[in-house]
């Protein structure tokens, strides 16, 4: 079967303009090796986004290309595929294969279908609710793994148990469903001092550098707002525009859950050992920054607390104790692809942003000083919602904040009022795989393309830049 041409255009179009950076010099005041990884971005992104070629043998780039063009050396690149995220999302997903290789996954689908069994956009407001609770106080990256195995349960249960519904209509309720929780779990970390990286770097940085303390409270009270707004439009986008699929189960359908859930029988020894090792990680997830307080458990990190349960799951023994609870076989569904994915978007970061391209970019906001504050706000805003479709948002907020800090200091406005639309606006990723790790982990899931995440992400990237803007005229 031969490529669609948009693929076979984005190959090309990538090469050329890649060949372009390559035969013509930088500007002025930006250096070569930062015009050559501006290349490459260029490159990467076009195949990203029409998937041209396999998008984990995209992120492979970096390791070829960077030490040919001689801006970072193989072991440099090679770094970032050793992030401790790359084994956050390892010993998750180990977790989430035991979490299905059980049958718990589909115990725990079906008893929700039980509960909310009338129509399919209350499960999907439950589930996307359940993730934003959840990620107000474990990262969005747990709390997405965590809830993947059931949504796809939920969506198997659903063609089992429903012959009359279309085609079109199942694979609506599966893609709003997991967009769903990927868009309600980023939102519940934005919500939350403690939800995700980018917010703790911001309180971090402006206590130290300009003495403002930014409290828990402080915080929900702008961005929970934000946080729940969201939500609600990003429930009303997938449900009632791009992929509306508000069918109810007949009796019938009800019926047949029924019937599958009491054939599960009771919870198994299995199921419960598993159910026991994720919730201790999880509350170990929760409560780490009070566990790291003591000197014996001060090197834990969430990486860590992934690959020990991981471990576990391979130590602990079967109800019948002639295997452990998870074989090693069964990992042969790891998605190591999403693996790759991500490591060659955190390495195009780290060049980005160490060979002073990501600086160079931000400070041409600076031109706009003289504009309303209004109008610096919607510009940073939307800089950074694109920017952060192609690399770490972490690392973006780090980067930037001080340079939008200094147009606030510069423009006689107080620093957090454009440092807070910036690390709002790091959440706002909804578009590609590499973006966010929640949107990675749903498109491995495999019932997601490129395509289908753009579709609902760029109107969600839109709304998102219009809402943060808005609140910056209520709040300063």
């Amino acid at each position: 079967m031969s490529k669609p041409a948009y693929k076979k255009y984005g190959f090309w179009a990538g090469l050329l303009l890649f060949f372009i950076f390559l035969i013509t010099s930088p500007p002025s005041s930006l250096s070569q090796d930062a015009w050559l990884i501006a290349g490459v971005a260029v490159l990467m992104a076009l195949w990203w986004g029409t998937e041209s070629i396999p998008l984990p043998v995209t992120a492979l780039l970096p390791l070829a290309l960077f030490p040919i063009l001689g801006v970072m050396d193989f072991k440099e690149a090679a770094s970032s595929f050793a992030s401790p995220s790359i084994f956050l999302f390892l010993g998750g997903f180990i977790l989430a294969i035991a979490i299905q290789s059980s049958g718990l996954h589909k115990r725990l689908a079906l008893n929700i279908l039980a509960l909310v069994n009338h129509s399919t956009n209350k499960i999907i407001a439950s589930l996307m609710g359940i993730s934003f609770f959840i990620s107000m106080w474990v990262m969005n990256t747990s709390t997405t793994l965590m809830l993947l195995p059931i949504c796809l349960a939920l969506g198997l249960n659903f063609k089992e148990s429903l012959r009359d519904v279309s085609k079109e209509d199942l694979q609506n309720f599966n893609k709003s469903l997991l967009l769903g929780i990927a868009y309600a779990s980023s939102m519940g970390g934005m919500s939350s001092l403690i939800g995700t990286a980018p917010n703790i770097v911001f309180a971090g940085y402006m206590l130290e550098n300009y003495s403002i303390d930014i409290s828990f409270i402080d915080w929900m009270k702008i961005a929970l707002p934000i946080g729940l707004l969201m939500l609600f439009v990003g429930f009303f986008v997938l449900t009632k525009f791009v992929y509306p699929s508000s069918f109810n189960l007949n009796k019938n359908g009800r019926k047949k859950i029924k019937e599958n859930l009491d054939a599960l029988g009771s919870i198994t020894k299995n199921e419960t050992k598993v159910l026991t090792v994720f919730f201790i990680t999880a509350i170990l997830w929760l409560s780490r920054s009070y566990i790291t307080k003591i000197d014996i458990f001060s090197g834990l990190t969430d990486a860590g607390i992934a690959i020990i349960a991981a471990i576990s799951l391979f130590i602990i023994p079967s109800h019948n104790k002639k295997t452990d609870l998870l074989l090693w076989e069964e990992t042969k569904n790891l998605p190591w692809g999403l693996l790759i994915l991500f490591g060659g978007g955190l390495s195009l970061a780290k060049a980005i942003n160490t060979s002073g391209l990501g600086q160079w970019m931000g400070d041409s906001i600076i031109l706009a000083i003289n504009y309303e504050p209004w109008v610096l706000v919607l510009l940073i805003v939307c800089f950074i919602v694109i920017l952060t479709e192609l690399t770490s948002n972490t690392a973006t907020t780090s980067t930037f904040l001080p340079i939008v800090t200094s147009i606030a200091v510069a423009a006689a406005l107080p620093p957090e009022s454009l440092a807070i639309p910036l690390v709002l606006a790091a959440s706002f990723a909804f578009m590609l795989p590499v973006a966010t790790p929640p949107n990675a982990i749903v498109y491995a899931s495999g019932i997601l393309t490129i395509k289908d995440m753009i579709k609902a992400g760029i109107m969600m990237n839109l709304l998102g830049v219009v809402v943060i803007t808005l609140t910056y005229t209520i709040y300063f």
